[in-house]
């Protein structure tokens, strides 16, 4: 026997017990060992292992797991006998698909087309959008599908069908010459809303710039361009309110308009224009924040600089908003507005250089300049007296709660003093309406100031507007607009006649004219001037 064969090797006793002791444990299994059972690409393996953790298990059975893969029970949990371990493998992918986008159907109202009659003016076209999903696979099985983008491959063209308008709006008389704009061109009424005709039938206005003159005889008006780097924004046009059927000129050297106002001088006729640069970004263009003097109706006149171009102030790539004063007295004087300043531009000839002119700027009020979170930039409105003694501005206002000065949702109706030249007055400002909204676009007329007061003064930006009117020192405000059940504008465009008597404004895309009462207790209903749903930017002169 084994124990004989021991003995005759004469060991010592304890020595014999240490080896039988080895030799009885290295023939037992380790009582570490358990045995679990690993579920995974379909198979179910068995596997005896001394490994602590799920995690070690697996490498010890040669099982990769993928990034998505999934594993139950978690990768640390402490491994115990008969214990079941469940792979689940985890596959991402990303499919595009293409869907048709049908196209819009709009009807457009043309008073140009007579009674009854229609035209197609342009066929609809479906576009397509390339969709991207993200699909979940769990074992080669799909079980979530996810869209996380979409982008529109083809853009679709609306069909676009041309009618006249329902039935006829009655007579509405008044004094002067209103131009506004609608489906892209230029239209004229005289006298009475009866007697609209186009002046501009190409569609192609773009509606930078849209003024008749001082005297009424001439519109100044931008038409754009096709939509190519190398070529402009826009051409500046005049075109005769008084002589049917002429031709509209081009003005000479002038093209990428931002701004242009008219000067109140009749003779010689000037206006004032700032320009941009077309690029590729939003929003398209980016400001010169210059200044140029031209005479529009001399075709062999050229352009002199008044202030060469800069990017003076925050956002300065958006451009200002500029408006010429009306007093006879003061014609080199300027106010402007940009997105944190707004102030007065003067300009005088140079003695040292022909065709050219010094100016300086003088600061009115600075504001912090509103944070819109997307790809437009907020400016003041901007409204002369018709002295030219004082401006009316919507100002962004003071914060509400703990937001940042830049997000503040207020803004004010302020009224600023003039310093006259070659007096010693000093500006004087005062805030006369709060929380007024971002498009209050006040309008000075001769009896007081018109106003657009949002509904919703804490998101003024797409809020409607009641149109309000106050003495031009801030006093008996009362509201002119709705009057009665109606809704407020979108947005406040009006334009005072020039006697001061009359607004005309744009409410849901026609222009109404209504009177200012005897007392604010008066006054009557406002009459549509036009019923094609389309009209904006309406500007008010009488022919001299």
């Amino acid at each position: 026997m084994w124990y004989n064969d021991i003995m005759k090797l004469s060991l010592p006793v304890s020595s014999f017990f240490l080896i039988l002791f080895i030799f009885l444990v290295a023939c037992q299994p380790s009582p570490m060992a358990r045995k679990i059972n690993i579920q995974v690409d379909g198979n179910s393996r068995a596997l005896t292992t001394a490994a602590p953790t799920v995690r070690e298990a697996l490498n010890e059975a040669k099982v990769t797991l993928g990034n998505l893969d999934r594993v139950k029970p978690d990768l640390y949990t402490k491994l115990e006998s008969d214990m079941v371990i469940v792979v689940t493998r985890v596959e991402e992918k990303i499919k595009i698909r293409r869907e048709v986008i049908p196209f819009e159907r709009q009807t457009v109202t043309n008073e140009a087309l007579a009674s009854g009659e229609s035209r197609l003016a342009q066929l609809g076209v479906s576009g397509e959008v390339a969709i991207s999903f993200r699909l979940i696979y769990e074992n080669g099985v799909e079980v979530k599908q996810t869209e996380i983008s979409r982008e529109i491959v083809i853009p679709p063209v609306p069909e676009i069908l041309v009618v006249a308008p329902q039935g006829e709006l009655p007579p509405v008389p008044f004094e002067g010459t209103i131009a506004y704009l609608a489906n892209g061109n230029a239209w004229l009424m005289r006298n009475s809303n009866s007697s609209r005709r186009p002046l501009t039938t190409d569609g192609k206005l773009d509606g930078r710039v849209f003024a008749l003159s001082p005297n009424g005889r001439y519109l100044l008006y931008t038409r754009a361009m096709t939509n190519e780097l190398n070529l402009p924004l826009n051409e500046l046009w005049l075109i005769s309110t008084t002589i049917i059927g002429e031709k509209p000129i081009k003005v000479a050297t002038t093209k990428g308009i931002l701004e242009a106002n008219w000067s109140p001088i009749i003779s010689p006729t000037l206006i004032a224009y700032s320009t941009a640069e077309r690029t590729i970004g939003v929003p398209g263009w980016k400001a010169n924040n210059d200044l140029w003097l031209l005479n529009p109706l001399d075709k062999l006149a050229k352009a002199v600089e008044i202030m060469p171009p800069n990017s003076n102030g925050l956002y300065s790539w958006w451009g200002k908003t500029f408006a010429w004063s009306p007093n006879l007295s003061d014609t080199n004087r300027l106010v402007y507005a940009q997105a944190d300043q707004i102030g007065l531009i003067t300009f005088t000839p140079s003695l040292l250089m022909a065709h050219s002119f010094l100016y300086t700027t003088t600061p009115l009020i600075n504001f912090p300049p509103y944070q819109t979170f997307s790809e437009w930039v907020w400016v003041p409105t901007l409204s002369w007296s018709p002295d030219g003694k004082f401006i009316a501005a919507s100002v962004h206002g003071a914060v509400l709660a703990t937001e940042p000065p830049e997000e503040s949702p207020l803004f004010d109706l302020w009224l600023f003093s003039v310093p006259q030249q070659g007096t010693a007055n000093e500006l004087i400002s005062a805030k006369v309406a709060t929380q007024v909204g971002m498009w209050a676009n006040p309008t000075w007329g001769k009896m007081g100031i018109a106003f657009g007061e949002a509904i919703n003064s804490l998101q003024s930006s797409n809020s409607r507007y009641t149109i309000q009117f106050i003495d031009r020192d801030g006093s008996n405000k009362y509201q002119l607009f709705p009057f009665k059940e109606e809704l407020g504008v979108k947005l406040p465009e009006m334009v005072w006649s020039p006697d001061g008597k009359q607004l005309v404004f744009v409410y849901n895309g026609d222009l109404y004219l209504t009177r200012l009462p005897s007392s604010q207790e008066g006054g009557s209903p406002p009459q549509p001037l036009t019923n094609d749903g389309q009209a904006r930017q309406p500007c008010w002169s009488i022919i001299q």
